[in-house]
C-alpha cells in the first residue's frame, strides 16, 4: 500500500494538497483543456468587479489574434479601451495562478465545461483588508476564423 502511494506521487497521480489544493487542481485541469484546443484567435466579453473606477469595470469585448490582444472595445458603444489593462485567456489563467502562488485567502473559479477557460473568478487576497477583492467574468468566447 505504501509503495502504491509513493509511486502515485512520483508519477503525479495525486491531487494537489493544502488549503488551495482544489483551486490548483481545477486550474491545472482547465488549463490543459484550454491548451488542447489550440485557440489563438478568439473574442470574449470581459468584465470586472472591484473597488475601482467605472472604466475599469465596464464590460468590454476583447479580440485576440495569434495569442495577442488586438482590440478592446466597450460592449455599450464600441469605444476603444487601452488594451494594456486586459488579458488574453492565458493571462486570466496566469492571474488565478498568481493568486494561488500568493496564497490568497479565497479563490473561487468556475470554468467553461466545453472549452476550459475561466468564466467567473473571485479572489480575496487577504480577508483582513477591505476592498482589495476582485472578481471577473469572461463570457461569450467565440473562435475567429
Amino acid at each position: 500500500m505504501l509503495l502504491s502511494a509513493v509511486l502515485a506521487a512520483a508519477c503525479g497521480l495525486t491531487e494537489p494538497s493544502g488549503p488551495l489544493g482544489e483551486a490548483k487542481a481545477q486550474l491545472a485541469q482547465a488549463r490543459r483543456q484550454w491548451t488542447a484546443q489550440g485557440l489563438s484567435d478568439y473574442t470574449y466579453v470581459f468584465s470586472r468587479s472591484c473597488f475601482c473606477v467605472f472604466e475599469y469595470r465596464e464590460p468590454v469585448t476583447i479580440t485576440v489574434r495569434g495569442g495577442n490582444i488586438v482590440s478592446v472595445v466597450t460592449v455599450a458603444n464600441g469605444s476603444p479601451r487601452d488594451s494594456s489593462t486586459y488579458q488574453t485567456i492565458e493571462g486570466l489563467f496566469d492571474d488565478i495562478q498568481q493568486a494561488i502562488d500568493e496564497e490568497a485567502a479565497t479563490i473561487r473559479a468556475e470554468y467553461d465545461p466545453s472549452r476550459g477557460h475561466p468564466t467567473s473568478v473571485y479572489i480575496d487576497i487577504d480577508q483582513r483588508i477591505a476592498d482589495e477583492e476582485i472578481s471577473f467574468e469572461a463570457r461569450g468566447l467565440a473562435p475567429l476564423r
